[in-house]
């Protein structure tokens, strides 16, 4: 299997392609590519291509390119993980591992427990993003919006079946049947460091979220985000079907 790189699409033209900067270097310094050699190509919007290096610059690798079908990757459900806020490196594990299990669109939550002033880090994490997709052959890279405070949360999630973690208790999975969630489209709500308070809960519920926990045992917020996606995935994706 070839290599897998993104390429944004505004630099994929009909028959050619374009890497540049960061891209490019890693490309030929760090895997050492010279003229000839092929690579797959993917874009944010889904596309897949195979890619034959025509040119390279210090900073620029120029592709012959050629349409290809995108990857099976892609999860039957479309899960927004809605994520409250973490610190430093526990937040870019979260995306990461988030767009690894399949979610299509991840909401920063700014919440009552949040421990952090919240700085602009939605660039860093859409690059986390692409690679984690480059990574795990996803066709599409997720959307990693800018955070919202909890009370825009709660109308964003009304009228959408919806699965928020609580660590003080809740049904399980099993219990949650398929009529509850029969959309293919729904949320999953994970709390920051502390968890949620019981007035962010009951807000919640009030708006039709199911209650769920993840088990007796108290989990680190990161922990508890992958736990709950790996489960949902299982449980209604395609994790539990056979390759």
């Amino acid at each position: 299997m070839s290599t897998t790189i993104f390429i944004e699409s505004g630099a994929i033209k009909e028959e050619t392609a374009a890497a540049t900067g960061q891209t490019a270097r890693y490309i030929l310094t760090v895997l050492r590519y010279k003229t000839g050699g092929e690579l797959s190509i993917f874009d944010e919007k889904g596309r897949f291509f195979k890619g034959i290096i025509t040119s390279s610059t210090k900073n620029a690798v120029h592709f012959a390119i050629t349409p290809v079908p995108p990857p099976n990757t892609e999860s039957p459900i479309s899960i927004t993980l809605c994520q409250g806020m973490l610190k430093g490196a526990k937040m870019d594990l979260v995306v990461q591992k988030a767009v690894e299990l399949g979610v299509k669109t991840i909401v920063p939550v700014i919440t009552h427990r949040t421990q952090l002033d919240y700085t602009r880090k939605t660039d860093r994490w859409k690059k986390i993003a692409i690679e984690a997709a480059r990574q795990s052959m996803r066709a599409v890279v997720p959307e990693v919006r800018e955070a919202i405070d909890f009370s825009e949360l709660t109308e964003l999630i009304q009228g959408v079946p919806t699965v928020m973690f609580y660590e003080a208790g809740g049904r399980g999975l099993k219990e949650v049947g398929a009529q509850e969630i029969k959309d293919n489209n729904f949320y999953v709500i994970t709390g920051p460091e502390g968890g949620f308070t019981i007035e962010e809960v009951r807000q919640a519920s009030s708006r039709g979220a199911i209650i769920a926990t993840l088990g007796t045992r108290i989990l680190r917020a990161e922990t508890a985000a992958i736990s709950a996606l790996t489960l949902i995935q299982y449980v209604f994706g395609d994790m539990g079907d056979s390759r």
